[in-house]
């Protein structure tokens, strides 16, 4: 270990790409003598040492979210709850296992993750991605069995994980985030540094060993399929379409082609997609054959759509536009007028504008910007953001008269606005 962090520490990159080839290499075997919530219909206690991995779960969870970025939405914590509840199996029910919650994080990248006490996460760039309900409830129950079979008990167990574990995050903390962070900036990776700056440095960062295991390392070959084959059941015996099963990985493994060395190492790789793509095709044609179910549900759109317009803006910032423009039509054609997704849809004219290689490209983009910012003061004209970038536009356009209405409009909107003092500013030099 000492001979491969002093190889591969003086470089962030071959670092990184070293660590994944380590975490890969963990290996599939796990203690046998946990047994899963609810076996045998025994009521479930939590052993001592499991204890103290739930306590120290606590712990750690606090640090994510102090330090990471949470999806404030009760709703949407109550609808993914229901999801949790609809697949929690009864003998896990009566067995007395951990109430499950739900958390979202404010973070473009594909993943979701669970803490060994029921605490799931769920990034909003998973959510973003997916089709479904059907889709969404298989990730559910692929990290609700991670709990229910009490994963990180038997990975703890196997001291030969725990050793490996150590040195990982003992490793990823001593080179440190930020600076990795710099390094994909640096090559002109903004995507990639902007994703290690969220989750990634509140994980790698604060050295969160549990938090390591379940969203970046997985818990060996065996355990994750065993993961998979559990989330199946539960998706099939709470009444939704396994069928959409393997669709949710084809389409993680789609997405993951253009995220780079960092995101792969971070929130998985192909070679695990493909084997989560054959075990539940696998699954598909023998126990789950001409089993079908719901594959959708009105809730579904309804309370992802706010996640999928604030999603879109965090891929437009980090120069994802494709993505970006994908997810905000998504928005409007279930509400044609929400502002702020027309706002969004400016933003993402005026930086494409920004990056434009010809003269000509510049403008035609500028003029769409426009017209989505108008288009949002038109649907909200007490919405104060669209006249703000107004503003910003027709400044950099040198059309002085209608910066000045658009920043005062923003302005009176917006009295105590935090840039309020740097757009009197603005105002002052357009007087003169």
């Amino acid at each position: 270990m000492a001979a491969w962090y002093r190889a591969n520490c003086r470089s962030p990159r071959r670092f990184l790409a070293g660590l994944l080839v380590l975490a890969l290499a963990l290996p599939g075997c796990a203690s046998r003598n946990v047994q899963p919530m609810g076996f045998g219909g025994k009521p479930f206690k939590p052993e001592a040492d499991e204890q103290r991995i739930w306590a120290e779960a606590e712990k750690e969870e606090d640090k994510i979210q102090k330090t990471a970025k949470l999806y404030d939405d009760p709703l949407l914590e109550d609808y993914l709850g229901k999801i949790g509840d609809r697949l929690t199996p009864e003998e896990v029910r009566k067995a007395g296992g951990p109430g499950f919650q739900f958390h979202v994080l404010r973070d473009p990248t594909l993943n979701a993750f669970a803490m060994p006490n029921g605490k799931i996460y769920v990034h909003t760039g998973l959510l973003s991605r997916l089709d479904n309900e059907a889709q969404l409830a298989t990730i559910v129950g692929h990290e609700m069995t991670h709990v229910t079979n009490r994963h990180a008990l038997k990975f703890n167990r196997d001291a030969q994980n725990k050793m490996i574990l150590l040195n990982v995050i003992a490793i990823a903390a001593s080179i440190g985030v930020a600076a990795a962070a710099g390094s994909r900036a640096q090559s002109g990776d903004r995507v990639g540094a902007a994703v290690l700056s969220q989750t990634a440095q509140a994980v790698l960062g604060l050295g969160l060993q549990l938090a390591a295991l379940a969203a970046i390392n997985g818990y060996g070959r065996d355990l994750e399929r065993e993961a998979d084959e559990g989330g199946m059941d539960k998706l099939a015996h709470a009444g939704f379409d396994p069928n959409e099963a393997p669709k949710v990985f084809e389409l993680l493994k789609e997405d993951a082609g253009d995220r780079g060395a960092l995101e792969t190492f971070f929130f998985g790789n192909h070679p695990r997609l493909d084997e989560r793509i054959k075990t539940t095709r696998e699954l598909l044609g023998t126990r789950y054959v001409g089993v079908g179910g719901e594959k959708n549900s009105e809730d579904f759109a309804l309370r992802t759509r706010t996640v999928v317009r604030e999603n879109a803006l965090l891929d437009v910032r980090a120069g994802r536009f494709k993505l970006g423009q994908d997810q905000l039509d998504r928005v409007l054609a279930i509400t044609p007028k929400d502002p702020t997704a027309q706002l969004y849809y400016g933003d993402l004219y005026r930086l494409r504008a920004q990056r434009a290689r010809t003269l000509a490209e510049k403008e035609s983009l500028s003029k769409l910007a426009l017209e989505r910012y108008e288009r949002a003061t038109e649907l909200d004209p007490a919405f104060p953001d669209p006249f703000r970038q107004l503003g910003f536009l027709y400044y950099q356009q040198k059309d002085s008269t209608h910066a000045k209405e658009a920043f005062q409009k923003y302005l009176a909107l917006k009295p105590d606005a935090p840039d309020a003092k740097r757009i009197k500013e603005y105002l002052i030099e357009l007087d003169r």
